[in-house]
């Protein structure tokens, strides 16, 4: 989100994409957004976009991991000692990491 930043600034003071390119590669090295996310930035940016965060996505929620869910898999768990870590990920619809995640807390 840095470099988002750092272009949004640079499309308001009005530096050029490569320029700003450039400038990122010496302030941030090989952890440097590649070159074609730095001129979607830019563009978006150029066409009035303010937020640097990334747009909502389709999917599970991130917040799949709250109390009740949590609540949820140490149900299943004491209902059946044997059941596996897919099994509850499935019966839950959430991914079998964060399960994995909430047996292991």
């Amino acid at each position: 989100m840095d470099q988002r930043i750092c272009i949004k600034f640079c499309v308001k003071n009005k530096i050029k994409c490569a320029d700003a390119f450039r400038m990122l590669t010496v302030a941030y090295g090989e952890a440097t957004l590649d070159r074609s996310n730095v001129y979607r930035w830019y563009k978006m940016f150029s066409e009035g976009r303010e937020d640097v965060n990334d747009e909502e996505r389709a999917g599970r929620p991130s917040t799949s991991t709250i109390d009740e869910n949590i609540d949820e898999v140490k149900k299943i768990v004491l209902a059946n000692r044997r059941i596996t870590v897919r099994e509850v990920a499935e019966d839950l619809n959430i991914s079998i990491g964060l399960c994995h995640s909430i047996f292991y807390q």
